[in-house]
């Protein structure tokens, strides 16, 4: 059969497995897009044992490197199972002549069509939201001879994918399996309905089987790495039955879904965006709250990095308020490794989180160890914790969370800040290129390292602490601000001092480090020339082909044009990332020549910054001003959104083209009373509301 040219295997995840579906229904052996990844199911936080030397081939060391350092390990996602089934009619099996998809992100479900030539099959799949279960319904256009198979190894053993466990035990006659997998013991199994009538065994596993027209396929992989080994999962769910069981997914997903929504006129993009939102509850680890890339092998193995922060953005701002604190509460919970990690590796006090850590705060880069000098990632997180605040105005949160706030200002005075001839700087650093070269003043580093500075300065004001400490973090935070003038070439902000390039660093100043503001001169050259210069920067990292089209760089651009007012250039950026689009809504990283081959897919960064794009075309806050529909692309006729945040209000809002009609309906969900001026298209009023207040607003758009 052929495959549309957008095909890739669907994501389906609630955050602590993630398994991927083939176009069948189930899983296949088949490698994405011919290189990349196969269906498996993989659960967050269980890796490969350190002693394989098990490394994605996108992370291997220069030749003649070590694979191994002391106290770092590459944590490699672990394959542990997967679950296909065949069809027999006669003695034959029978191939699949086409098949049809759709996955529905409100649902979390995956709907897919298969021509078997002689029959047809309609199959119906979900991992479960709250279950380490995935359930398949098959609806077949006449009875089938079916056999449901599972096996717990990969499908073909090469070094990049081999037998992940220390021990493996089958028992074919239970469709079962029990491992271990370093200290974590676990089993996987397989049933059906109506029960099976026949079973038999391969090389690699076991199969049931039944004939039947209708029939429901479980398969379940437990383990006892966050609670005791549950050995009942699949007697529960027999005994659920598929009905039941399908009401409670659908209530856990629909109860998500309805925090908030957006409306657009573009198809693709409404889809893009609601699978983007369905990507961060299904990724996110409910036992750490950490916010992953995603897990998958291929999306760096569920580690955790700065790219949390792109995630988190769209998250806070769509309503999803108890998201958003458990992925900042990540950071109380690895807050030992953040100390550990400053005082033992840099002599240094306060907290300093690693690069690229797991949800337990292990180190996970390997023999990359120059990576311990790339430190923006710390200016992400503690956007993060001032974000949710921000956008609650919960006092007691902060209370709590200044401790980390002030732990991470501590580190960088201490470490990072230097103070020379010209005023204060920062130190040479790994910049955003992630090579082991370090620049001086690097624009991510200088930028990151005033906005960590700032906020403990904001947040000890607020609640009236240490005044001595934040009146040094306020002046030397505002010093920094004034050496981005080091970076400025006198038409756009350089990546660092003495550099004509041009990458991620230079807008970060702007966004998402929020220093610059972007109706500032410089704000508005830079991301101009940054545009320009589109065809020369390749995903922000450096001189490397084409940047138009992937979408983690243009989505952060294209939110700066949006803040800027530019919807129409917004829009245009967000259009250009559809060849980095699969079938079920992913994105994937980068586009590769010579023909944008993607390189992985499910990238949560990208999804999250262009959600973030999205977003600030509908609803965006600068200090005390709020802007309702601040920079509506002219292509759109008509857009709305429910139950959006936005400086301490949740906004509803529509805007009509046609009709020339906008409304607006603001409330304060914050415990005290604001003060915003409030923007409803280019018409402004000043607003106080109390706590819980409401304010209305119908008028002609004027447009």
């Amino acid at each position: 059969m052929i495959l549309p040219p957008d095909y890739y295997h669907c994501f389906l995840g609630n955050g602590r497995d993630a398994v991927l579906i083939g176009y069948t229904g189930a899983m296949v052996p088949l490698r994405a897009q011919g290189d990349l990844d196969r269906c498996y199911w993989y659960k967050s936080d269980r890796y490969y044992p350190e002693a394989r030397g098990v490394i994605s081939p996108a992370r291997l060391p220069p030749p003649g490197t070590p694979l191994h350092a002391e106290g770092s390990g590459w944590y490699e996602l672990a394959p542990l199972g997967r679950t296909w089934y065949e069809l027999w009619r006669g003695g034959r099996r029978l191939d699949v002549r086409a098949a049809s998809q759709r996955f529905l992100p409100h649902e979390a479900t995956l709907y897919s069509s298969v021509d078997y030539g002689a029959l047809q099959a309609e199959a119906v799949t979900f991992l479960h939201a709250t279950r380490p279960l995935l359930v398949i319904q098959y609806e077949f256009s006449e009875p089938v001879e079916f056999r449901a198979h599972f096996s717990a190894q990969p499908w073909v053993d090469e070094p990049y994918e081999p037998m992940p466990f220390d021990d493996l035990r089958i028992d074919r006659d239970a469709a079962r399996a029990d491992y271990r997998l370093g200290e974590t013991h676990g089993w996987m199994g397989l049933a059906l309905n109506p029960a099976p009538t026949a079973a038999g065994h391969s090389d690699d596993g076991c199969w049931l089987g039944v004939a039947a027209q209708r029939i429901t396929h479980y398969y379940a992989i437990v383990d006892d790495q966050d609670a005791p080994l549950d050995h009942a999962v699949l007697d529960k769910a027999q005994s659920l039955g598929y009905t039941a069981l399908r009401d409670e997914h659908l209530a856990a997903w629909r109860a998500y879904f309805t925090r908030s929504a957006i409306t657009l006129p573009s198809p693709r993009f409404q889809y893009l965006y609601d699978s983007s939102l369905h990507l961060f509850k299904a990724a996110q680890n409910p036992v750490s709250g950490g916010l992953p890339v995603n897990n998958l092998r291929l999306t760096w193995s569920s580690h955790l990095f700065w790219d949390a922060y792109f995630l988190f953005d769209p998250l806070v701002h769509s309503n999803h308020l108890h998201e958003a604190l458990e992925a900042v509460r990540f950071f109380q919970r690895t807050l030992e490794h953040a100390r550990r990690h400053a005082r033992d590796e840099f002599g240094q006090p306060g907290l300093k989180w690693d690069w690229e850590i797991t949800h337990g705060g292990h180190k996970a880069y390997g023999t990359w160890l120059h990576q311990k000098e790339q430190m923006h990632n710390n200016a992400s997180y503690a956007n993060m914790i001032w974000s949710y605040y921000e956008t609650t105005g919960d006092r007691t949160y902060l209370a709590e969370y200044y401790p980390l706030l002030r732990g991470l200002a501590e580190f960088f005075l201490a470490d990072v800040v230097r103070q020379t001839a010209r005023g204060y700087e920062v130190r040479p650093l790994v910049g955003v290129h992630e090579r082991p070269e370090p620049l001086q003043n690097e624009g991510l580093i200088l930028s990151g390292t005033a906005r960590i500075l700032q906020l403990a300065a904001q947040a000890a004001g607020i609640l009236d602490l240490d005044p001595d400490f934040a009146a040094h973090c306020a002046e030397v935070a505002g010093r920094l601000i004034q050496a981005l003038d080091l970076l400025w070439t006198g038409h756009y902000f350089a990546s660092s001092e003495g550099s004509a390039h041009m990458n991620l660093s230079s807008l970060a100043p702007i966004y998402p480090m929020r220093l610059i503001a972007p109706d500032d001169p410089r704000a508005l050259a830079t991301a101009r020339e940054y545009l320009a210069r589109q065809t020369e920067y390749h995903a922000g990292y450096g001189p490397s082909g084409t940047m138009r089209g992937t979408p983690w760089s243009t989505g952060l651009l294209a939110t700066i044009f949006a803040l800027q007012g530019d919807g129409d250039t917004a829009w245009s950026l967000i259009e250009g990332t559809t060849p980095a689009l699969s079938q079920h809504g992913g994105y994937s990283e980068l586009l590769l020549p010579p023909n944008n081959r993607w390189n992985m897919m499910y990238f949560g960064t990208a999804h999250g910054s262009v959600c973030t794009a999205l977003q600030s075309l509908l609803l965006s806050a600068q200090g005390t001003e709020v802007r309702i529909f601040p920079a509506v692309p002219a292509a759109w006729p008509a857009c709305a959104f429910e139950r959006l945040l936005a400086g301490g209000l949740e906004v509803s809002a529509r805007f009509d083209r046609g009709r020339g009609h906008l409304s607006a309906e603001v409330r304060n969900i914050t415990p005290a009373s604001l003060t915003r001026r409030l923007w409803l298209g280019d018409a402004v009023e000043t607003v106080t509301l109390a706590p819980g207040a409401q304010w209305r607003q119908e008028r002609a758009s004027g447009w």
